[in-house]
């Protein structure tokens, strides 16, 4: 896409996206939420890829570090979300913080590493679904790093793959989204860690009728009680140690029954993702 450039600043020229809850202090204006229900807290040294994104010191949304230049989130995780913020597209960039190598979101451990997002390429595709919804297609964006991060035992990429996984399979999805829906949000300080499902496109179809596509993968379970949910987009979706899907979106309250979370599927975009950084 077309890029608009200050200094060494650049961002993709797209128009803006409808209005989306991502910075948690927002009120929600739709019957959907981007959103860890059911989960418990995310062993420390088992999440090193698993990234998080502030706007003006705002925690707002979660990516996965492809590399030590590339973080990978959802395309709705855009600073366009904020009114202010599409007046200034440079506010936008210089003001998205990416925290790599963090637990505690209060207290410092020491293996934090800071950096910020020098260039941000959402899908070139992405769209809403409907104007009044937060359903997305095509839910995908890249962040180029400055500076890039430096690998520890604290800070690992995560693997991509090409197969896209079973029905059936067994996948974590963690983040620092809220803890409690629909009765307020509660945001832990530590990362939540969630075992779900893979669900067949065609139970997810029937819960979301016209809006799940081939691009798009569902996860859950069926009797509910178990979910990402809002503060945890863009996140990651593991299954075998492997980058099956970012978080999306979902129905509101999250973790109802027959309501899986619907995620961005990766093995349907390896090649843009590919070729994008190679063309960087």
């Amino acid at each position: 896409p077309q890029k608009l450039i200050w200094g060494q600043w650049a961002v993709a020229s797209l128009p803006s996206p409808p209005h989306t809850d991502l910075c948690p202090s927002l009120p929600a204006a739709s019957p959907r939420e981007n959103r860890i229900i059911g989960g418990t807290e995310c062993p420390e040294s088992e999440h090193p890829w698993l990234v998080l994104l502030y706007y003006f010191d705002q925690h707002y949304c979660s990516g996965t570090l492809l590399n030590p230049t590339w973080v990978l989130t959802a395309a709705h995780c855009q600073g366009w979300a904020w009114p202010a913020a599409r007046d200034s597209l440079f506010s936008v960039l210089s003001h998205i913080q990416v925290r790599l190598g963090e637990h505690s979101r209060g207290t410092s451990s020491g293996h934090e590493q800071f950096s910020a997002a020098q260039e941000i390429i959402p899908h070139p595709e992405f769209r809403a679904l409907s104007t009044d919804s937060r359903d997305y297609e095509n839910d995908i964006m890249l962040l180029r790093l400055s500076p890039p991060a430096s690998y520890t035992n604290y800070v690992q990429p995560l693997a991509l793959t090409d197969s896209c996984p079973l029905q059936g399979t067994n996948c974590t999805v963690m983040g620092w989204g809220t803890i409690t829906s629909p009765a307020g949000k509660t945001y832990p300080d530590v990362p939540q860690c969630v075992n779900i499902n893979i669900v067949s496109n065609t139970i997810c179809q029937d819960a979301y009728p016209e809006k799940v596509t081939e691009n798009m993968l569902c996860a859950g379970v069926l009797e509910g009680g178990k979910d990402s949910c809002q503060g945890d987009s863009g996140g990651p979706l593991v299954c075998n140690s492997q980058l099956q899907g970012v978080v999306s979106w979902g129905d509101q309250p999250c973790a109802q029954a027959n309501k899986p979370g619907v995620y961005t599927s990766i093995c349907k975009y390896l090649a843009w993702i590919q070729e994008t950084i190679a063309g960087k």
